[in-house]
């Protein structure tokens, strides 16, 4: 009688593995530096805004742009200097027109300047800085929140944490995260002929190799691998070392006793214990002899004996079910080449290395750039690969394919795209509901870049101002903090004379909590992210959260009860 009776493929074998467990409920608190390869146990959100004030980005001189709109190679402006502004310093003085502050890139920005022109600009005299180029308003500021704002998600529960995610919970404000606590994996090896390593070596005998190469995996998975030792040819040794694993260990995994006397003791040994035998037999090599079973509440999986086919084995059916247990997002296949969808430039005489999320709908990858920004740390943090534009070439054109590099051994790329406005409500409750059957990305996009995304089918979700179609209306409540009579600043254009227009809600915010204005003028929702309790409401905005059609009946089920915000 054949040892196999029948052979299922692999994605069967898989199948029946994965639906026999359940994920692990107990979590544990670790700092970021002890959380490489372990699986975040919640949603984590930025606890502050990055950058958390207004910076330069760029070396140069802190002006207000309306003074250099004069100036040019043949008649330069020239402009008091105030003084010089270092990073890690910040500023109290107030910048007035005809007036400049020397600043290195990434220090804050002035209160009264509203622009930053860079050094090879510029030349310095006898107290005044001598500018030779004008500027527009905002050139070569970075924006309080312009990478992460405040309440932003920045690890997703499931997600295996990679180095990326250790620099963005660490800028976010996190030194300890909740992980699943780590899985225990009870492994043995079967066979007469194994000896332990540094043993003395007999004819006849091997190194035992997969016990160590077994227990390196689980480790890199993240989990505690529990070393039962070589039980010998015979049922007893056998059972006694399923019995220990069965006490100790979350699930137990066996290499070896793939021959027919051994194959005859393991199934007899789990048939002891009750076991429900799930398949013995895989339609592949290597790998054809493995055993799927279930003692009690623990799986059992038995490997085959050679290195090659237990290392193969061990990646197409354990780690499946140890990512399942501990409720991570399962790795997808990377693939090699994307087609561009639009034009890409390069940047003069350099090599530009383009970030990307990838999501992937119905096996179809598409891509979303991210800007391509030195200081940002959302940049890695919210990429999956990246592509090369190479330094001598102008752009690379629409329609052509390019390499993709993965920044992560095991990628775990976006199921749903969201785009546009910031929204800490809406987000939240959107990320409440989604985030246990898929893999999301958010990402800030002004309107015309969030429009662009819909149409471009990249999009699963937005957030806009715009009625695009497969919208759910929102109104969001407009509210005045502080003095109506003092120096209001705000990120609303149509607000209405006597305001201060700065480039993000979260930089008139913390203006006005740093004391550099005497009132703010923002979305109610915002204020009372940032504790601010004493406000009035003075207006308010549509907003509309598109859906794709995929989603759009749970989309407005979960936004049919929330009312104004």
């Amino acid at each position: 009688m054949p040892i196999f009776k029948r052979l299922i493929s692999v994605e069967e074998a898989q199948r029946l593995l994965i639906s026999r467990v359940s994920e692990i409920q107990e979590v544990e608190m670790v700092t970021i530096d002890d959380a490489l390869g372990r699986v975040a146990a919640e949603n984590i959100y930025a606890k502050i805004d990055i950058p958390c004030f207004d910076r330069a980005t760029r070396d140069g001189y802190a002006v207000i742009a309306e003074d250099t709109y004069t100036a040019s190679e043949k008649k330069p402006v020239k402009l008091i200097l105030r003084g010089y502004i270092k990073t890690g310093t910040f500023p109290t003085s107030t910048l007035s027109h005809g007036q400049a502050f020397r600043i290195d890139t990434g220090a804050p920005v002035p209160r009264g300047a509203n622009a930053i022109v860079p050094i090879e600009y510029t030349d310095e005299e006898n107290g005044y800085v001598i500018i030779f180029r004008r500027v527009h308003p905002w050139a070569n500021i970075q924006w309080a929140s312009g990478d992460v704002a405040r309440g932003e998600l920045v690890v997703q529960r499931g997600t295996i944490i990679a180095p990326r995610h250790i620099g963005a919970l660490a800028g976010a404000g996190h030194s300890k995260i909740r992980v699943k606590r780590k899985l225990r994996v009870a492994i043995f090896s079967i066979g007469d002929e194994l000896v332990e390593v540094g043993s003395d070596l007999q004819p006849g005998r091997i190194y035992d190799i997969n016990i160590h190469t077994l227990a390196s995996l689980v480790r890199e998975l993240g989990g505690e691998p529990i070393v039962l030792g070589i039980a010998r040819d015979d049922y007893e040794s056998i059972l006694d070392k399923i019995r220990r694993g069965i006490r100790n260990a979350d699930i137990i995994v066996s290499s070896g006793g793939s021959s027919v006397g051994q194959s005859d003791f393991i199934r007899t040994a789990v048939e002891q214990l009750g076991a429900e035998i799930l398949f013995h037999g895989v339609m592949s090599k290597p790998g054809k002899p493995v055993l799927g079973s279930k003692i009690g509440d623990k799986l059992y999986i038995g490997l085959p004996g050679n290195p090659a086919s237990a290392i193969l084995s061990f990646m197409l059916y354990v780690k499946p079910v140890l990512l399942r247990m501990l409720g991570a997002r399962p790795p997808r296949r990377a693939i090699g080449k994307i087609k561009l969808r639009k034009r890409e430039y390069s940047v003069k005489g350099r090599r530009l290395y383009k970030t990307v999320v990838i999501k992937i709908m119905e096996d179809k990858y598409f891509y979303e750039p991210l800007p391509a920004s030195s200081e940002s740390i959302s940049t890695l943090s919210k990429a999956d690969a990246y592509f090369i534009v190479p330094e001598y070439v102008e752009f690379l054109e629409s329609g052509e394919y390019v390499d993709l590099s993965f920044l992560d051994r095991d990628p775990q790329p976006a199921d749903i795209l969201i785009v546009g406005e910031f929204s800490p409500t809406i987000l939240k409750l959107l990320i409440g509901v989604l985030s246990e059957k898929y893999s999301l990305r958010y990402i800030r996009r002004n309107e015309e870049a969030t429009i662009a995304a819909i149409r471009s089918g990249i999009a699963d979700i937005a957030i806009l101002g715009a009625n695009v179609g497969n919208s759910v209306k929102i109104t969001r409540k407009i509210a005045l903090s502080g003095r109506e009579n003092g120096e209001i600043v705000t990120a609303m254009k149509d607000i209405g004379e006597n305001t201060t227009i700065v480039g993000t809600h979260q930089s008139a915010i913390l203006r006005y909590l740093h004391g550099l204005a005497d009132g703010v003028i923002v979305p109610k929702e915002l204020l009372e992210l940032y504790g601010i309790k004493k406000y009035r409401i003075i207006g308010e905005e549509k907003l509309y959260v598109y859906s794709s059609d995929r989603l759009l009946k749970t989309v407005r089920d979960a936004l049919r009860d929330l009312g104004d915000i």
